[in-house]
C-alpha cells in the first residue's frame, strides 16, 4: 500500500508515492477509494476521464475531482484505477460497483481535494506528494 494516512487536526492527510508518475496517480485514487469505499470491488461500473493541466499537482487535484464528481453523479463506488499519462494529459478507467447503501456505508465522504500543501517531488523511490482530502 503506497499510502499512508498522516496526523490533520480536522481533515484526512494521506501521503502518496510511486515508482511512476502514473503509479502516483493511481495510488492517490486508491488512497481515495480506501476512504470513500473501503468494502467496493471492481465489478460492473466503469468510467472514464479525461484532463488537462498546466502542472502535475493541478493535473492530479483535476483527477481526484472528476472521481468526486463520478461517484457523485453516477452514483458508483470505485476500487481501482487505470492511470495514462501523456504529458500534462491524463486518461483514466475507473472500475467499481454501483452504490448499495448496506455495502458502502462504512467510507466517509469527501467533499473536496485541497491543494494547500501538495506538492510533488521526484525522491529516491520514484514520485511523493501529500494530498488533503476534505472531509
Amino acid at each position: 500500500m503506497p499510502f499512508i494516512e498522516r496526523d490533520h487536526t480536522a481533515d484526512i492527510l494521506m501521503h502518496v508515492w510511486g515508482a511512476s508518475r502514473e503509479e502516483l496517480f493511481r495510488e492517490a485514487a486508491a488512497a481515495l477509494f480506501s476512504i470513500m469505499f473501503p468494502s467496493s470491488m471492481p465489478r460492473d461500473a466503469h468510467q472514464t476521464i479525461v484532463c488537462e493541466a498546466d502542472s502535475d499537482e493541478a493535473l492530479l487535484s483535476t483527477f481526484l475531482s472528476e472521481i468526486l464528481f463520478f461517484a457523485e453523479v453516477e452514483c458508483e463506488g470505485y476500487a481501482s484505477a487505470d492511470v495514462h499519462l501523456d504529458g500534462t494529459t491524463l486518461k483514466a478507467d475507473l472500475y467499481g460497483e454501483p452504490y448499495d447503501r448496506d455495502r458502502h456505508s462504512g467510507g466517509t465522504e469527501v467533499k473536496g481535494i485541497s491543494r494547500s500543501g501538495m506538492k510533488i517531488e521526484k525522491t529516491q523511490r520514484g514520485y511523493e506528494t501529500d494530498i488533503l482530502f476534505d472531509v
